[in-house]
């Protein structure tokens, strides 16, 4: 199969690193993986033949939690179709259910172990599946982790389908994603065939090689009944236009506080996962004020244009869903990050 190959120098990036550029700054392109290493990726195109190394029918797992088996040796791995298995575990379809995706070079048995925690910690019931995509996602080509997003996502769509069948509303159904994770969500929620999934929540969606005009293959509005968006590092990591219903933009959406230069964009990119992890606990309040448009962002001078609501939180929406509607909050530099209502 013929694809666009990617040259990446990897680097772990620090406060005092410099991004690396070469004679044409169009051509590379800082990317983070989801364990917060920093790659200088080389887009321009050379062709290459790339074995198939990724089936995502065969290589994504599910990995079921809840407070019976809140931890990673307790996990219960689900296949789609295999309704025996799940009639054998933890899976209740009277509890909500939530799905996190990990990001570029994500994966693994502990793969999302602090959004599970922050669902279990919160004395509720939850069905918890991480989604790991690693066999995919795991590769210092971005470029081919990128094209292999929908495969992802078809197969998550597959497996909600699988879980409605045995008696799921799609009423109960959340996803998280960040990074690439977040369009790996986008992409699920175009797929099922049986519903529209409850809530998609991108944390900081991917920027790099995705495109506002294609909304057929990033995540949009339409993936789920309501879509969020929240953004940590908008215009360089990150997707900085509203895609979602309500997007959030933390401190303008950029530099985040206590980050300091984040010249990569690294620690604000990963933010995006901390925030959201705090706002499921509900003593955490991160209260938003909704502006007119992306251009107050950008002009950093928010005027207020509607009612003010809260960022992440469970259940996620908080108020209607008005398609491109964004909003400002400001955080604290170290946790809790929450400031409360507005």
């Amino acid at each position: 199969m013929k694809l666009v190959a990617l040259a990446v120098l990897s680097l772990i990036a620090s406060s005092s690193a410099s991004p690396v550029r070469s004679s044409d700054d169009n051509d590379w392109v800082m990317v983070p993986d989801t364990n917060g290493r920093m790659h200088l990726v080389d887009v321009r195109p050379l062709e290459v033949d790339i074995k198939p190394l990724f089936n995502a029918f065969n290589d994504v797992v599910f990995r079921l939690f809840t407070r019976n088996n809140p931890t990673t040796p307790e996990a219960q791995i689900i296949r789609i179709h295999d309704s025996d298995a799940l009639s054998r575990s933890f899976f209740n379809v009277n509890h909500p259910t939530r799905f996190h995706i990990h990001g570029w070079n994500g994966g693994g048995q502990n793969t999302g172990a602090s959004i599970r925690n922050a669902f279990l910690n919160r004395g509720d019931n939850f069905n918890v599946f991480t989604v790991d995509w690693g066999v995919g996602a795991t590769t210092p080509n971005y470029i081919l982790a990128r094209n292999r997003v929908n495969d992802a996502g078809h197969v998550v769509a597959q497996f909600i389908d699988f879980l409605n069948a045995n008696g799921l509303s799609f009423n109960s159904i959340g996803l998280i994603g960040h990074s690439l994770g977040a369009q790996v969500a986008g992409a699920a929620g175009k797929r099922t065939t049986r519903g529209m999934v409850a809530s998609i929540v991108g944390l900081d969606a991917a920027g790099p090689l995705f495109s506002l005009d294609d909304p057929a293959n990033r995540l949009h509005h339409t993936d789920a009944q309501y879509v969020e968006h929240h953004v940590t590092d908008g215009g360089r990591l990150g997707f900085q236009h509203p895609i979602g219903h309500a997007n959030f933009y933390p401190n303008w959406g950029t530099q985040q506080p206590g980050c300091g230069p984040d010249l990569t964009g690294q620690c604000g990119h990963s933010l995006a996962t901390t925030f959201m992890v705090e706002s499921i606990n509900p003593s955490n309040i991160f209260g938003a004020t909704r502006c007119r448009d992306l251009d107050d962002i950008r002009s950093r001078q928010c005027i207020v244009s509607g009612t003010s609501r809260r960022l992440g939180g469970e259940p996620v929406q908080d108020g209607p869903g008005i398609i491109g509607s964004v909003y400002f909050l400001a955080t604290n530099s170290a946790s809790p990050f929450a400031q409360g209502p507005r």
